[in-house]
This record gives structure tokens, sequence and C-alpha cells, in this order.
């Protein structure tokens, strides 16, 4: 698939999740996460599940990624559909004991070293860590 239609399709999610047809976002996030295999994509169509009340489903693409434990947006969303299935232990589980870089990266348990992912359109955003943090007690 060209760039430029990967492109077009990922606009195509983003604006069926603004007019919650969560439906068509899961189908058009499923085609370019399957066609680019790229974290960005893969966590788009994750939210797209989970906005559309698919948890387990959601929940089961992001531990088939080794993503998971590395980056803490694939963590956090992870955390949020175990809420949701009410499955509490494994919820505080997977916010567990992780090591924070100072800009929201999680280090791996394995290789200690930090995921990045897409960081430049988070600049106004709300921080992945201090929700991480608040939600782990600390």
């Amino acid at each position: 698939m060209k760039e430029e239609e990967v492109e077009r399709l990922r606009g195509l999610v983003r604006d069926c999740l603004s007019k919650h047809l969560y439906s068509s976002a899961i189908f058009f996030a499923e085609k370019v996460a399957a066609a680019t295999s790229d974290p960005a994509d893969i966590y788009m169509q994750a939210q797209a599940l989970f906005l559309g009340h698919q948890y387990r489903r959601a929940l089961h693409l992001l531990n088939s990624s080794s993503i998971v434990l590395r980056d803490l947006r694939f963590r956090y969303l992870a955390a949020k559909c175990l809420e949701e299935l009410k499955e509490w232990h494994q919820c505080l589980t997977m916010l567990g004991d992780a090591k924070v870089d100072e800009h929201g990266n999680v280090n791996s348990p394995k290789d200690c070293s930090p995921m990045y992912l897409d960081k430049d359109g988070e600049d106004h955003e709300i921080n992945v860590r201090v929700l991480f943090i608040v939600h782990r007690g600390i």
C-alpha cells in the first residue's frame, strides 16, 4: 500500500473516532496496522478497539506486541482495558514497578532500553507519565 493511501486511511480513522463511528474506525485501523506494522498504527487500532468497548480485543492486541512493556502509552491503555474488564489485580500488575525516564518512556526490564514512538505529536497532549504515577498512587 502506498504511503499516501496509508495517510488517507489514518485520517479516516481519526475522523471516524471524532464522530464516534467506532466500528468503522476499528475496520480502517485494522487495515492500516496490517499494512504498516508500525507501533503507532497498532496503538491507534488498540485505541479504536477500546473506544468501541472491545476491551479484550484491545488488550490482546496490546499484549501480543512486545512494546506493551516498554512504552507507557501501550501499558496505560492495557491497564485501562483491564480496569474496564474489572480485572483489578492484573491492572495493578500492568501499572506495576516500571522505571520511567524524564520523557515518559518505560525502560524495558529485559534490555533496559527505552522505547520511543511518535513523541512529536504529544507536545500538546496530557502527560501520560503523570497519569501513570497518579494511578499508582505515588
